[in-house]
């Protein structure tokens, strides 16, 4: 066998632990995926399997109508779960008031608050990480 396909199968194939020493799986049966595919379905598969190991992973979506609603919002986050905060519907000022308070709540429960778009923020807290950052136009930003 050449190096070449030597390389290929490291690359293409599991490596099964027989016997004899390492030999290649060769199930014509079973798609041929590389270890970076894999790695990547793995990275993935975790950060679902450890969000679905909280009981109560719930994610609510919130569209605060005054700022008397980001109460709601602080107790929902007090109770450890993660939530998507859509400012569309409120004033600049009282958009602005509500993150403030959110920052607020984020901070004492040790938290995470990003926005993931424009007036869209998530608010986790510290048993839920988020990994990965959303890049904006600066003519998202203004709005």
């Amino acid at each position: 066998m050449g190096y070449g396909k030597k390389i290929k199968d490291w690359f293409t194939e599991d490596v099964e632990d027989d016997e004899e020493g390492y030999e290649p799986a060769t199930s014509d049966t079973e798609p041929r995926t590389s270890i970076f595919e894999q790695a990547h379905s793995k990275k993935t598969s975790e950060a679902v399997n450890a969000f679905n190991a909280n009981k109560d992973g719930h994610l609510i979506l919130f569209e605060p109508r005054a700022f008397s609603e980001a109460s709601d919002i602080a107790n929902y986050l007090k109770q450890k779960r993660a939530a998507v905060v859509n400012l569309h519907r409120l004033q600049k000022e009282q958009s602005k008031r509500v993150i403030d308070f959110l920052s607020g709540v984020i901070y004492a429960i040790d938290g995470d608050i990003q926005q993931i778009g424009p007036k869209i923020f998530l608010c986790t807290p510290k048993n839920i990480g988020v990994s990965g950052n959303i890049t904006m136009d600066d003519d998202e930003l203004e709005e």
